[in-house]
C-alpha cells in the first residue's frame, strides 16, 4: 500500500489553531492517485464486494466525486452523486440534514436512483466526526437502498462519533491523533 503521507500535504492550524488540515488535493493532483484509486479498489473489491452484492457507489459532494466515480470505474459499477442542498438538480430530492461543528447541513439525492434491490457503498475524501457519512447513509435508506458501508482516503479516528463505530468503514489511512 501506497503512503500516502508522503503525497497529501498536511496543513497545521488551519481553519483555525489546533486543527490540521489534509489537503487531497495534493494527492489527486499526482499520477500515484490512479495507483492508491486501484489499492482501494482491490479492499474494497475484497472487504464489500467478494459475492459481487455492490451495485453503486455514492459519493458525497465535493471531493467524495473524484474517490467514488474513480473507484466506481475501477469496479464496474455505477456511481451516484449526493450534493449539498441548493445544488440544481432535476425532479424530486430526498434530503437529509445533519449538525456540523458551526451549524447545520443538508444533502440531498434524487428520487428514482436507488431502489430497494441497491446495495451501496459511501464515498468521500475524509471522515472526521463522520456527520455526513452517517447523513449519507440515512439519505440513501430513505430510497430502500442498504448500504453496505463507506470508503475514505483519510478516517480521523480520534474524532469519530461513537455512531460511526457500528459503521463499516474502509480507508486508506486511519489517523488516530
Amino acid at each position: 500500500m501506497i503512503d500516502l503521507k508522503d503525497f497529501i500535504r498536511t496543513i497545521p492550524d488551519y481553519p483555525e489553531p489546533g486543527v490540521n488540515f489534509y489537503d487531497i488535493n495534493s494527492l489527486f493532483a499526482q499520477p500515484v492517485w490512479n495507483q492508491c484509486a486501484a489499492e482501494m479498489a482491490v479492499a474494497i473489491q475484497t472487504k464489500f464486494n467478494r459475492t459481487g452484492d455492490l451495485t453503486h457507489i455514492v459519493g458525497i459532494e465535493s471531493r467524495g466525486f473524484v474517490v467514488g466515480a474513480v473507484i466506481a470505474g475501477v469496479i464496474g459499477v455505477p456511481f451516484v452523486m449526493v450534493r449539498k442542498k441548493g445544488a440544481k438538480y432535476p425532479g424530486s430530492l430526498l434530503e437529509e440534514s445533519y449538525a456540523l461543528e458551526y451549524g447545520e447541513d443538508t444533502l440531498v439525492l434524487q428520487e428514482g436512483i436507488l431502489g430497494h434491490a441497491s446495495r451501496v457503498l459511501i464515498a468521500d475524501d475524509l471522515v472526521a466526526t463522520g456527520g455526513s457519512l452517517l447523513a449519507t447513509k440515512r439519505l440513501v435508506e430513505q430510497t430502500g437502498a442498504k448500504v453496505i458501508g463507506a470508503t475514505t482516503i483519510i478516517n480521523l479516528k480520534y474524532i469519530n462519533k461513537p455512531d460511526l463505530a457500528e459503521f463499516d468503514v474502509q480507508s486508506a489511512w486511519d489517523i488516530y491523533e
